[in-house]
């Protein structure tokens, strides 16, 4: 089971922030509070636009 970080981009008002892959808790936006992850029991659901995946270096 992969788990990664994404930089994701609100839908509402285009702000980007990182979220984890595996979030247990719903994750808003920070500027409007728009939700971008919802859990699942697992991987979570990525309810707005994934920009990029970051991988450790």
């Amino acid at each position: 089971m992969t788990q990664e970080f994404y930089r994701v981009e609100c839908p509402e008002c285009g702000n980007e922030q990182n979220v984890f892959s595996h979030a247990s808790t719903e994750v808003e936006c920070l500027v409007c509070g728009e939700v971008l992850v919802s859990p699942s029991g697992g991987k979570a659901e990525v309810e707005a636009d994934i920009a990029e995946v970051l991988s450790p270096e």
